[in-house]
């Protein structure tokens, strides 16, 4: 069933591609037809069973392998055009699905409209979680639902909005459709195509960052450039918190200790940037926007670009890598740690200071006027020693494939974070074309095992997870 709606998405791409040149309606409907066989004929042994129940190990397992397919076969159209290689087409597709952002692809302008309106669907689809649209429409996840959801969904917090699981994806769903409407309105009054405009809304939304143009959101007016700032900001709020908005229930937002954060960051981290990139040849308010553009878009783990930042001071650039580790909030598109976990670290950290100073009293760690209970604090711990394990263990193979050390540094946060651009030759305006093919595995990898926040990922090497109970 998840390969027919794959191929239906690719219709869609289709019907774009037969309102320009079309090109390249061949091979995506060629793409389209063989992903729709593939999944029919996976799908008959399962017609007569009405519900799977699934436990919280297989939902893990399927979790994964829907990444894992989608991507395999969403590489299809770029590769039957002979618009690029498998590995590249892979790499660009997962990059997609992922909401990386990262590219192998040296001139996109020269792709079909077609296929490049798949290219920019992928990041629509996997900014709001395959799995929460498989949960949402495919009948046959039953009690499961909530195990494959708790997988895929990013942060310490899986709360709910709806008792029924079902519910909840839809109405993440909606939140997610009217804000991709809304940022392709103000976008397309502001002068970009709707082509344009419905392409950018959907990598904004997603926290994807793949463009229609080489130079990225540069291409475009500083009018333009300021209203993707403003589509990319929602792409890094929870969306419970969303929902709590349209039901104007305000004080639930305002007592939240993430979202203040968040916007801290932004505040204080485009305050810094602009001061330290601030040329007068080029002026205030253009300092202002590359800089606040910039914090924006790595923050949201976006990945949009309006200046070559590998070219700022070592300063700029240091803190630009620092913001590509934090990632926005939990229960967002965006990538990377999330700053709800980095707040429990520094919690942490001081509690343990206290506790050093008084090593009789019991002195429980406060999130929202709320204890934090243990095992959140253990899952917190986890993922972070697994992301930095897994990061310097990035950094290390990408060297050993013969990438420098600052590209390596760069590329593994990127895609471990979701991110899209690197540092030095991967960074500003550049991509990862010249990667060798290992590395753009490695690549692969990295994007998908930071999108499913690790232990979704790397539980599935436990010999245990394969023992029956």
């Amino acid at each position: 069933m998840l390969l027919m709606m794959e191929a239906a998405f690719m219709l869609l791409s289709i019907g774009v591609s037969l309102l320009y040149d079309g090109s390249d309606t061949m091979a995506l409907l060629n793409s389209a037809i063989l992903t729709f066989l593939v999944g029919f004929f996976l799908r008959v042994p399962l017609i007569k069973r009405q519900t799977i129940h699934i436990d919280q190990r297989l939902g893990f397992l399927i979790v994964a392998l829907i990444w894992a397919i989608m991507s395999a076969f969403g590489a299809l159209p770029l590769y039957v055009g002979g618009y690029a290689s498998y590995t590249d087409a892979y790499f660009e597709t997962m990059s997609g699905f992922t909401t990386t952002g990262a590219s192998v692809i040296r001139d996109v302008e020269s792709l079909p409209r077609g296929v490049l309106f798949w290219r920019q669907l992928t990041n629509a689809i996997g900014g709001i979680g395959i799995v929460v649209i498989v949960i949402s429409f495919i009948p046959f996840v039953g009690g499961g639902a909530m195990a494959m959801f708790s997988a895929e969904v990013a942060g310490p917090d899986k709360g709910k909005l709806s008792p029924h699981i079902k519910k909840t994806g839809s109405i993440l769903l909606s939140i997610y459709v009217g804000l991709i409407a809304l940022s392709t309105l103000w976008l397309w009054i502001a002068g970009m195509s709707l082509y344009d405009a419905v392409c950018h809304s959907f990598a904004a939304m997603a926290s994807g960052g793949l463009s229609t143009m080489n130079y990225s959101a540069a291409a475009y007016s500083p009018l333009i450039q300021y209203l993707l700032v403003l589509s990319m900001i929602p792409s890094g709020i929870n969306f419970t918190l969303m929902y709590y908005f349209i039901k104007k229930q305000y004080k639930k937002i305002w007592i939240n200790e993430e979202i203040k954060t968040y916007f801290a960051i932004i505040i204080v981290a485009t305050v810094i940037l602009t001061a330290l990139i601030y040329d007068p040849s080029l002026g205030l308010e253009t300092s202002f926007r590359h800089a606040i553009f910039q914090v924006v878009s790595l923050t949201t783990s976006t990945g949009f670009v309006n200046a070559d930042f590998s070219q700022w001071a070592t300063p700029a650039v240091f803190l630009l890598f620092l913001l590509m580790f934090s990632g926005a909030m939990s229960g967002s598109t965006s990538g990377g740690l999330k700053i709800v976990r980095i707040i429990l670290l520094f919690k942490m950290a001081k509690n343990i200071l206290k506790k050093s100073i008084h090593s009789r009293a019991v002195i429980p760690i406060r999130f929202e006027k709320r204890i934090v209970e243990k095992p959140v604090l253990r899952n917190v711990l986890t993922m972070f020693l697994l992301f930095i394990i897994t990061y310097i263990c990035g950094v290390l193979l990408l060297i050993i494939l013969g990438i420098d050390f600052l590209e390596a540094s760069g590329s593994a946060v990127s895609f471990l974070s979701n991110m899209g651009p690197g540092l030095g030759k991967n960074g500003g305006f550049n991509n990862y074309a010249d990667f060798p093919m290992a590395a753009k595995w490695l690549g692969s990898f990295l994007m998908f095992a930071g999108r499913l926040e690790l232990i979704t990922v790397f539980v599935l090497f436990m010999p245990s997870f394969w023992k029956r109970r």
